[in-house]
């Protein structure tokens, strides 16, 4: 198991792959034939079938084999997790000209899925330090994953292999570094590899999901977070797409995962087929939105968990970027934003309209990504780029460290004119962060909220039964995008809780600020609130319910 170290020394950390392989959610299909093969056939097809996606089209001699993916629901009144790809293919946008790169513990670039869309200039060995990425093979095929993950992303299309990548024309390359120690500067490099040629970084591993561990980017890594922002993408800023993580299990938060709560990643979580949270899936307020190949040569069925969702998205975003290369990172992640569905993971508890209007949930972010949705949004002619990002950092001078005990309660009024009249002033939120620093006995027994002027409460901080560790935090950064598009003019309230109902617990908050990170201005999409449509009732099928046994047909290829 590769592991990290901070910096050049320090306490070594297992990095974990965010997959879970005991999970259902295969790729299968349905096939028919047709005596020509086009891409009009195909998109009639889509049409006229009762199938969620088509996946792939094959062409063998005069027959074309079209390839859906099985609609794998077990009833009918579930809702249809559509990621809504296909009528972007049919306007032609595939990923041409995008450059994705996949962090991760090689790529097997020779693969027949991969070959033709394998870009060597977005590849590199950081841990044997060559430009080849091949990952080493062993008898338990444990580094399979980068291959994976490239896979979803840019399989190339009708080749009668395993399937199609969500961006098939775009260009793929992969940078091994976690088949070995990994160091700080490992993934530093790995983070700025060639920004200016890599337009999106896929990355699904993160710090150890374990309930009890907090842990972020090294000081290099961090800056090499910071460089690919404001250098990369000649300056438009890097993509970086991150799995939320599979701590679920172990009451694990991602708010103590620094990668995913970082303002610079776009961090995705999973939604089941029954459209619900999985038993893996982690809560926190930093998610942004979710999404429902194989070594030597191989195909597979079993790559799932969030390590599966992170690279669907950045397929998706591949779209985007073909659509309007001029995006830049924020103006993205606004149109994630203003874009995912609410609506078919609207059973789901947790759900809150926030007071831009927004609905958010700490499982699901914004909701389910719609490449749709998210590609016409984007459209250069229409598309008005977000106004230029402002900070402004609120603190208390003033503020004495204050002592919290089991069954105590720390509250801080924040008031705040979010720095008005100045050049910094934020009218129009983005990310909100909270830098603590705090002592106690049991890390794990915290409980931290925030409450913004408009009265949305976010979870900064959930118990974590695992997290016996008595190091507490220091300068840590919550982040949340729960209170996006808000006006943060007002008294914020921050509240820390202990009710585990251990007495000997005890500790202080020694210092805290809030950062508001937005714009001065409305950007122009939000100047008019987000209307959500019934997505269930149009993805239930155009022609009323369907029969299952009419969805229950044969498989074929996998994707």
């Amino acid at each position: 198991m590769p592991v990290r170290g901070r910096g050049e020394g320090g306490e070594e950390k297992a990095i974990h792959h965010r997959d879970e392989s005991h999970l259902g959610v295969a790729f299968c299909s349905v096939c028919v034939s047709a005596p020509s093969c086009t891409l009009a056939d195909l998109f009639r097809t889509y049409d006229k079938m009762k199938c969620s996606e088509i996946i792939h089209t094959q062409s063998e001699s005069h027959m074309c084999t079209f390839v859906f993916q099985q609609d794998t629901r077990t009833s009918s009144s579930l809702p249809k997790l559509d990621l809504h790809v296909i009528p972007v293919w049919q306007k032609g946008i595939t990923g041409k000209g995008v450059v994705i790169t996949v962090l991760d513990d090689g790529l097997e670039w020779n693969h027949t899925d991969i070959y033709p869309n394998y870009d060597p200039a977005a590849s590199y060995d950081f841990n044997d330090n060559d430009p080849d990425p091949f990952p080493r093979y062993d008898s338990t095929n444990e580094n399979k994953h980068g291959t994976r993950c490239a896979g979803e992303i840019a399989m190339q299309a009708d080749n009668n292999k395993c399937g199609v990548g969500v961006a098939y024309n775009s260009k793929v390359g992969g940078i091994r570094m976690l088949d070995g120690i990994v160091t700080d500067e490992i993934e530093s490099s790995s983070i700025g590899f060639n920004m200016d040629h890599v337009d999106i970084y896929s990355a699904s591993w993160g710090p150890n999901d374990d309930g009890k561990t907090v842990e972020g980017p090294g000081r290099l890594a961090q800056k090499a977070f910071e460089n690919g922002i404001q250098k990369g993408r000649g300056g438009k800023g890097s993509i970086f797409v991150w799995a939320s993580g599979n701590g679920g299990r172990q009451g694990d938060n991602c708010d103590c995962d620094g990668y995913t709560d970082s303002i610079y990643t776009i961090s995705i979580s999973s939604a089941s087929q029954q459209g619900l949270s999985p038993w893996y899936a982690e809560k926190c307020s930093s998610t942004l939105a979710t999404t429902s190949a194989d070594l030597h040569n191989e195909c597979t069925q079993t790559h799932t968990g969030t390590s599966a969702s992170a690279p669907l998205a950045a397929g998706i975003f591949a779209l985007a970027l073909e659509q309007n290369p001029d995006l830049t990172w924020r103006d993205l992640q606004h149109i994630v934003v203003w874009t995912s569905e609410f609506d078919p993971l609207a059973n789901n508890p947790g759900w809150k309209r926030n007071g831009a209007g927004l609905m958010v949930n700490s499982r699901f972010g914004f909701g389910l990504l719609n490449a749709k949705a998210l590609v016409d949004l984007a459209d250069p002619a229409t598309w008005k780029h977000v106004p230029e990002k402002t900070q402004c950092i609120v603190r208390d001078d003033s503020f004495q460290p204050r002592e919290l005990k089991a069954a105590g309660e720390i509250t801080i009024e924040i008031p705040t004119k979010a720095c008005a009249g100045q050049e910094n002033a934020v009218r129009s939120l983005e990310h909100v962060q909270v830098e603590a620093s705090i002592e106690y006995t049991r890390r794990g027994d915290l409980h931290i909220t925030l409450t913004s002027p408009s009265g949305t409460s976010t979870v900064l901080l959930a118990e974590r039964e695992r997290d016996t560790s008595a190091n507490g935090f220091k300068n840590w950064d919550f982040m949340s995008v729960h209170t996006w598009g808000e006006d943060p003019a007002g008294t914020w309230l921050l509240k820390i809780t202990d009710t585990s109902g251990r007495m000997e617990n005890e500790g202080r908050i020694l210092s805290w600020k809030l950062i508001l990170h937005g714009t001065s201005e409305k950007p122009e999409h939000m100047k008019k609130p987000r209307v959500y449509t019934p997505y269930n009732a149009v993805q239930n099928d155009r022609r009323g319910v369907e029969r299952m046994d009419d969805m229950m047909e044969v498989s074929g290829n996998r994707i």
